[in-house]
């Protein structure tokens, strides 16, 4: 099974010719949509072919916040603990990891995660801004929705809330679905590299799972990639989870890396989004959310 000229892994661009081996098939990923596609017959690939869902449509996110409505800076409310984690608005994650950014005068912190009958808190030192899903607590399940909420305290008394987070877990069929998905990802044996930012992230963010991405990309500038692409791909889906200081930390990582292998392309991309945080900085606090 497989291609008779292209080895696995090769990307595909419009005008390539897809040769199945006779009596095989060949298996592509499509970046755009995250679905795998089969091809049993010799094809010319182009556009038509992978394409965005007709049902996707420009949403305001971090990474374009021009259609966005914002009504205040991003430094305000600087006295207010910031949920960090879970990233984005879904995941597959039943025992997420909870962090927050800390504010001065707190003593203690309030976790809460909360859903329907389901409840747990915990309080942890000042010190805490990152919480690994308790093993004594009840996971998360499948098809729920829930509420995560960070008090501060200042001795027994709280003294600023964040914002409550709301985040769904996928339901049991979509998971067994991207576990299925991710295995023939791994089949293919490519560099971890490739694999975490090409593959993985594409089957991820066909489904939004922010949290599933963002997680497999730390873990590879974890283990000490030298990928310039590792850091620009994360510093990206940190702007995707309005993260803007965790994504010029990884911009500037980025950039360097890029620049001592003379990787142009790289560098062009990391200038792209250092302007998206730029805006993200100095907001035009009049616009209101573009109509499609």
């Amino acid at each position: 099974m497989g291609d008779r000229y292209l080895k696995a892994g090769t990307q595909l661009c419009p005008g390539d010719a897809i040769n199945p081996a006779n009596g095989g098939t060949v298996k592509a990923l499509c970046y755009l949509n995250g679905e795998f596609l089969n091809f049993k017959q010799k094809t010319i690939f182009d556009d038509s072919i992978c394409a965005i869902p007709q049902n996707i449509v420009e949403l305001c996110t971090g990474i374009n916040p021009s259609r966005c409505y914002i009504s205040k800076g991003p430094d305000e409310d600087k006295e207010v603990p910031t949920l960090i984690s879970p990233y984005g608005s879904s995941m597959l994650s039943t025992r997420p990891v909870i962090s927050w950014y800390g504010v001065s005068g707190a003593t203690s912190y309030t976790v809460i995660v909360k859903g329907y009958e389901f409840y747990w808190e915990k309080t942890v030192d000042k010190a805490i801004t990152s919480l690994p899903y308790p093993q004594e607590q009840k996971q998360l399940q499948f098809g729920n929705t829930y509420k995560f909420t960070v008090l501060a305290n200042s001795g027994d008394t709280p003294i600023s809330s964040s914002e409550p987070l709301v985040v769904s877990v996928l339901p049991q069929d979509e998971q067994n679905r991207i576990v299925q998905q991710l295995k023939q990802v791994n089949e293919l044996e490519l560099p971890p590299d490739e694999a975490a930012i090409w593959d993985k992230d594409a089957v991820y963010m066909s489904r939004s799972l922010l949290n599933e991405t963002i997680e497999t990309l730390k873990a590879r500038a974890t283990e000490g990639s030298q990928n310039p692409a590792i850091y620009r791909v994360l510093a990206d889906r940190y702007l995707e989870a309005w993260l803007p200081n965790e994504a010029l930390r990884e911009y500037k990582k980025a950039a360097q890396l890029a620049k001592s292998t003379n990787n142009l392309e790289e560098l062009a991309r990391v200038e792209e989004g250092l302007k998206i945080i730029d805006f993200y900085n100095h907001p035009p606090t009049s616009t209101k959310p573009a109509q499609k």
